[in-house]
């Protein structure tokens, strides 16, 4: 087992689920933006 490459596999892991969470917030915020705009007309 090599401890350098596993941490640094789980900072690589680490990373890519905030970026994930990033998309999908956005995602969702765009969506609320969506239907807020068209439910006002």
């Amino acid at each position: 087992v090599n401890v350098v490459q596993e941490m640094t596999d789980l900072i690589d892991a680490s990373r890519s689920y905030e970026a994930n969470i990033s998309a999908f917030n956005a995602s969702k915020s765009m969506a609320s933006k969506g239907l807020s705009i068209g439910s006002a007309t």
